[in-house]
């Protein structure tokens, strides 16, 4: 049974993980626990003396969000993706320049692995690969930040839950 939960809240989450793995019995099975076990951690509270634990952790990443990294990092991961920190730094004017900038510095390295300077011009050696991928974190960065300064601008400061489903509304 799925449960109503708040958009942009720990519980949401847990519950799109429930609709994503299968049924609740499946879930209480395949951990072992009992099914109210796995339907409490959608319940909407603020106080567990028990329950999954992704409540505390979402409490430390809301007073302290670095916190949270680790978190969505190894999450990210298992979910075959990455987590790209925001940064936020400089004006909305210069974020177009710094992404075509950053974008420049991904061909440019693109350019390098595949000329006969390298040592392999047919692929990326380590070394190159390495250097490339700080160049495409970057880009990613800033792209992301200037994604944020937009939502900022399409929503305004009033915007306080986690978009969890992603997209603009």
């Amino acid at each position: 049974m799925t449960r109503a939960t708040p958009p942009g809240t720990i519980q949401e989450a847990v519950q799109a993980c429930y609709d994503a793995y299968g049924d609740q019995k499946k879930i209480a099975g395949d951990l072992g626990i009992a099914g109210s076990s796995v339907s409490y951690g959608t319940e909407i509270q603020d106080v567990r003396p028990g329950g999954l634990g992704v409540n505390y952790l979402d409490r430390l990443g809301r007073v302290k969000p670095e916190a949270a990294a680790p978190i969505a990092q190894y999450f990210a991961a298992l979910a075959g993706g990455v987590f790209q920190p925001i940064i936020e730094e400089g004006g909305l004017a210069a974020d177009v320049h710094r992404i075509t900038q950053e974008f420049s510095d991904v061909l440019t390295l693109h350019a390098q692995a595949h000329s006969a300077a390298s040592c392999d011009p047919s692929d990326y050696t380590p070394h190159e690969a390495r250097k490339q991928i700080r160049e495409i974190d970057q880009l990613v960065a800033v792209s992301m930040q200037f994604r944020a300064s937009l939502l900022l601008r399409a929503e305004g400061p009033a915007q306080t839950t986690v978009p969890f489903r992603g997209g603009v509304r």
